[in-house]
């Protein structure tokens, strides 16, 4: 069974949900889970590989069975989807670590690097969550501020001298960039429109000078749907709301009993004026429903509406 997107959304929730109370204060890189028991029963195995695709699990072969464990970005992921991130018992955290981070730097001409060790004993907070904190990148990631990386992982902390300080936005540039360049697209889209049938899109198929009158000379434009336009008078698109019906026609016909085949002609009379817009050619048959039938034929073929791509 397919599951709709909001169900496939919900359960990856219900698995943050899980994987971060089952983590606790632990290490990311300590703490495997098993999907295969308690309480992961309710995670989807296809909820597992998309948690794997966007890099916030990794997947690992324990005991002859696959295991997943969190990743920083899966750590930061988590503390999204509970809602963790705005709490206040993580702000005070994240403020007793960066004061103790900043405490190591105050003073000095350059970066310093300290202990993983000799941090958890001056910081005093839960080892296992302290790691997580600076493997996550939580200081960028939650605060966009500067944080302090690993110089050797899980051992040594480079804290540089910019720590805590607010991260400059160098894409603002670029999103100046991509704003003028959507103006300028949704121009050329206005221009584009102006050679196209505004009803269907159709192009124009041709355009220019027209005699209206001895001394007169006018301007047509033709489109691929049938629609043109000669100085006021018009043929609607197909795709016009107002384009005739068959029903805007009166179909007139006339015998002609002494022609040897063709004894019927049909032609259609304009009962409106947008349908005197739109001419239909005249039928000729051996009968009169075959008369007849050649001006369907023709009003079929006129109002068919240009194919959209």
């Amino acid at each position: 069974m397919t599951l709709s997107e909001k169900d496939r959304v919900a359960n990856i929730e219900l698995s943050f949900r899980l994987l971060m109370a089952e983590l606790g204060d632990r290490s990311i890189s300590r703490t495997f889970f098993d999907p295969h028991l308690p309480p992961f029963d309710g995670v989807l195995q296809t909820t597992w590989k998309e948690l794997c695709d966007q890099g916030w699990i990794e997947e690992w072969e324990l005991y002859g069975q696959p295991h997943y464990r969190l990743t920083g970005r899966g750590w930061i992921e988590g503390l999204w989807q509970t809602g963790a991130s705005k709490d206040r018992s993580l702000l005070e955290r994240l403020g007793n670590l960066a004061a103790a981070l900043k405490g190591y730097v105050k003073g000095r001409q350059r970066d310093v690097i300290v202990e993983f060790g000799r941090l958890i004993g001056d910081v005093k907070l839960p080892e296992g969550w302290v790691f997580n904190a600076i493997e996550s990148g939580v200081f960028e990631k939650l605060q966009r501020r500067h944080g302090a990386p690993w110089q050797e992982r899980g051992i040594l902390i480079r804290i540089p001298l910019n720590f805590g300080i607010e991260l400059l936005d160098h894409t603002a540039d670029l999103r100046a960039q991509l704003e003028a360049m959507e103006e300028q697209l949704e121009t050329a889209t206005k221009e584009l429109l102006e050679y196209k049938c505004s009803f269907c899109g159709a192009p124009i198929d041709a355009q220019g000078p027209v005699p209206l009158s001895e001394d007169v000379d006018g301007y047509f434009v033709s489109y691929a749907c049938g629609r043109y336009e000669v100085d006021g008078d018009e043929q609607p698109c197909p795709s016009d709301p107002r384009f005739p019906k068959l029903d805007d026609y009166e179909l007139e016909f006339k015998e002609h009993p002494d022609e040897p085949s063709l004894k019927w002609f049909c032609w259609a009379r304009p009962k409106t004026p947008i349908a005197r817009r739109v001419r239909l050619q005249s039928g000729q048959g051996r009968t009169k429903e075959e008369a007849r039938q050649q001006v369907v034929d023709s009003y079929t073929r006129i109002a068919k509406p240009w194919p959209r791509r």
